[in-house]
């Protein structure tokens, strides 16, 4: 059966079921004629979801998207979310998103921590919508993923394809103009310019495919991740043969899946580690005045990390 058949059988069981399906279908994704602000809040759950796995969470424990409203969700996909309001704090990396970038547009700032006594995750979630965006601009979405304990920083730009398979040169511009704009982090030398490093870059695009997304809540969508300079290498490979609009997907051969990408970067494989918190809120200035929406999401867990980052030699 198709998801419409199931759902036509299951409102006509009682009242109550019928409530109940309304409130979880925006949370799938097989309905068609989805809005720019609806599939930026579909690209945001996605990245909270794929984020609250790297910061600890079992697909058993993060109930609060499970609870999402849709009618008290504004500009971002959080603030429809039943999590704990953060109560701000001067000087202190909790909240400090939030007040760095209170006033730029719609602000929502939420913290999400294990209630079991191991605190086996404690994290915080900070959305900005520029104004532009809220008043109805069309944006993108950059999500981030910042680890306190190690600073280690990893980046991810949303990307839709358009009908033809292919990535358009406008959002190439516009990745293009914030790579351009954000601080350089320092980079390992490149062997060869195939040498894409996964080790020390934290920026990433989550290219989605064009088959509907999973329905299931505890999984991300479907889709590839790829590192930014595969994909700059790909744009400049068009650029060179005049006529076409921008290279199709095909050609990004070397990505990751959302599963194993955050398992690489729970395991501190993945990013640009020791970071300062004020060079990763330079990054979100930057996708903010280019992309228009930045998701933060600063996880405070303490753990090992597999490349030794988070090992502490000395006392």
């Amino acid at each position: 059966m198709g998801a419409d058949t199931v759902f036509a059988q299951l409102r006509r069981i009682s009242p109550d079921v019928e409530a109940e399906v309304q409130r979880l279908m925006p949370l799938l994704d097989d309905a068609e004629g989805w809005s720019d602000r609806e599939l930026r809040w579909r690209d945001e759950r996605d990245a909270l979801l794929l984020f609250a796995k790297i910061a600890g969470l079992g697909r058993s424990d993060f109930s609060e998207v499970r609870l999402w409203e849709r009618t008290a969700a504004r500009a971002s996909f959080i603030s429809g979310l039943a999590g704990t309001e953060v109560q701000l704090m001067l000087d202190d990396v909790r909240g400090h998103t939030a007040t760095r970038f209170s006033g730029i547009g719609e602000t929502v700032v939420k913290a999400f921590a294990s209630s079991r006594g191991n605190r086996s995750y404690d994290f915080e979630a900070t959305s900005i919508t520029h104004q532009s965006v809220v008043d109805g601009r069309e944006g993108s979405l950059d999500a981030y993923y910042y680890h306190v304990d190690t600073r280690t920083l990893v980046t991810l730009r949303y990307v839709r394809p358009g009908p033809n398979g292919l990535l358009s040169l406008d959002a190439w511009h516009s990745l293009d103009e914030f790579h351009s704009g954000v601080d350089r982090l320092p980079r390992r030398d490149r062997r060869s310019t195939d040498a894409f490093s996964l080790l020390d870059d934290p920026l990433f695009l989550r290219i989605h495919e064009p088959e509907p997304f999973t329905a299931a809540l505890h999984r991300t969508s479907s889709g590839a991740i790829y590192p930014y300079d595969q994909v700059a290498a790909a744009f400049s490979a068009v650029a060179s043969k005049p006529g076409l609009p921008g290279p199709p997907l095909g050609e990004l051969t070397r990505h990751l899946v959302p599963t194993h990408f955050a398992q690489l970067v729970r395991d501190g494989w993945l990013g640009a580690g020791g970071v300062p918190f004020e060079a990763a809120l330079d990054w979100v200035e930057a996708t903010i005045d280019t992309a228009g929406v930045a998701l933060m999401v600063v996880d405070f867990s303490l753990r090992q990390r597999g490349n030794g980052s988070g090992i502490r030699t000395r006392a």
